[in-house]
């Protein structure tokens, strides 16, 4: 799709950067981008949160997930112990950052707390250290006040730095997300549930005082529902939270940008051009997946870096009984060798209509053109090879974390496919009342499947092409019930 520039993205390192554990309460995770250099970012968390990785999720620990967007980041679970530099240990943090090598600390620092006030425990140690939790929000508005090299803030616990100091350009921007539906002290806070972009001071050269905030109705309130690991976990809401946070904060950082439409083209090239196992896996995250929605043909590619094996997931035809998980290379390459890469026709192709690209997303719309000369189980699993020639309309949905895939969604209108390799009747019996009334004795209705083939495809391209709302009208009939 597109012509590829692999030159463009940087080349996968031989392996990626390690976990620093420097306190029981504070870890440095230097970016994990092919780039390996980004902005700095301070991820708050209380000390009750389950940041484990999920058995459940794919989507990674956050500290994880934000070094995969290309940040070097220190992770610092309140409150901090005497080892960890107090309480909260916000200069301690900013001093890692500073000393870390893949950190570009000079374009500035973002900070992502996630702190909520749910009821942890009956005991008085507990209730301590929920008085604290509570308290935390004033500890950061006073930590950004004092430190300008943090130029923006990121709340996953639906509050709203505020502050009574002097100057209007005291506090960063601020992006808030709000969980649970509209209230009385919700609104009592100022938060509006829809997106809203304020700015208190537009003549200053610091873009303090702007406040963007969004609201997700069916997020449990006052629970960790970003974290993978919670049972509060809404991933739909957290993927979109998500998005929109490193959105936010990109222009206030100058970065992590990178060229996703050429990782994309690059993934593809090396996928569907040159069919190159080892570079395609190098484009992704360590945990990514492949989701076609119509077969529901789900691969799970996991894996920790380029060095350790890999281990996958893979979730297809039951009649292809693939491997169920493990670990190791061999299974990965079994998989693409029998039911992926090498089970696409030589003359597979993919045309690009029109192409979207948003701060880490690509979408593509094209033409997938095959001759059906053998199985293609992840497409038309349990079909035998028809020799039909196919086009078919695709949607693609790539979703990018930092300079690698972490997702792609295909979408295709599964029943244009059939109808091209004549597998789908014409007619079909209609069991219902048509006019109010039953089919005569001796008589069934059927109904004409509203379903077109490769015009489909040429009405893609050119919307002038064919006859539009030929199937639309009467479409039913009356025939022997033989």
């Amino acid at each position: 799709m597109g012509e590829a520039n692999p030159s463009s993205p940087p080349v996968a390192p031989a392996s990626y950067p390690s976990l620093q554990q420097i306190t029981p309460h504070l870890a440095l995770q230097p970016p994990l981008s092919r780039r390996g250099n980004g902005p700095g970012l301070i991820l708050i968390l209380d000390h009750y949160a389950q940041i484990e990785e999920s058995e459940k999720h794919l989507d990674p620990p956050p500290l994880q997930k934000w070094a995969e967007e290309g940040f070097a980041v220190v992770q610092l679970l309140v409150p901090g112990k005497v080892e960890d530099g107090g309480e909260f240990p916000l200069d301690k943090a900013l001093g890692l950052l500073k000393g870390c090598e893949g950190c570009e600390y000079g374009k500035g620092v973002g900070v992502v707390y996630d702190l909520t006030e749910r009821i942890v425990g009956t005991t008085s140690k507990s209730n301590m250290s929920q008085a604290y939790i509570s308290r935390l929000p004033f500890y950061v508005e006073e930590g950004v006040i004092q430190h300008p090299e943090i130029l923006a803030v990121v709340s996953y616990g639906g509050r709203q730095l505020s502050t009574l100091h002097e100057s209007s350009t005291a506090l960063p921007p601020q992006l808030v997300h709000v969980a649970g539906p509209k209230s009385a002290r919700r609104e009592s806070l100022s938060l509006n549930p829809d997106p809203e972009l304020t700015n208190s001071s537009p003549t200053s050269t610091r873009p303090a005082g702007i406040v963007k905030s969004f609201r997700y109705e069916d997020a449990i309130n006052d629970t960790n529902w970003v974290l993978p690991a919670d049972p509060n976990y809404s991933k739909r809401n957290a993927g979109i939270a998500h998005t929109r946070s490193v959105a936010f904060l990109k222009p206030f950082l100058d970065g992590p940008y990178f060229d996703i439409e050429a990782v994309w083209d690059e993934h593809c090239l090396y996928e569907f051009g040159e069919r190159a196992v080892e570079k395609t896996m190098a484009t992704m995250v360590a945990r990514p997946y492949v989701n076609h929605i119509p077969t529901m043909t789900f691969v799970n590619l996991s894996y920790l870096n380029p060095t350790p094996p890999l281990r996958l997931n893979v979730l297809i035809s039951a009649s292809l009984t693939p491997p169920s998980g493990g670990i190791g290379k061999d299974r990965l390459t079994a998989f693409y060798t029998h039911h992926f890469i090498f089970s696409n026709p030589a003359d597979t192709s993919l045309s690009l209509v029109s192409r979207t690209v948003g701060s880490d997303r690509v979408i593509d719309e094209f033409i997938f053109s095959l001759t059906h000369d053998r199985e293609v189980p992840w497409l038309l699993p349990g079909i035998p090879p028809t020799g039909k020639k196919l086009e078919i309309p695709f949607t693609s949905i790539v979703a990018m974390r930092g300079d690698r895939l972490c997702h792609e969604h295909i979408s295709w209108d599964q029943a244009t496919a059939l109808k091209q390799l004549d597998l789908l009747p014409e007619f079909v019996p209609f069991r219902g009342l048509i006019d109010g009334r039953e089919a005569a004795e001796g008589k069934r209705f059927e109904v004409r499947l509203p379903v077109a083939g490769r015009e489909t495809a040429a009405k893609l391209v050119d919307e002038g092409c064919g006859e539009s709302n030929a199937l639309m009208g009467k479409s039913w009939r009356e025939v022997d019930d033989a």
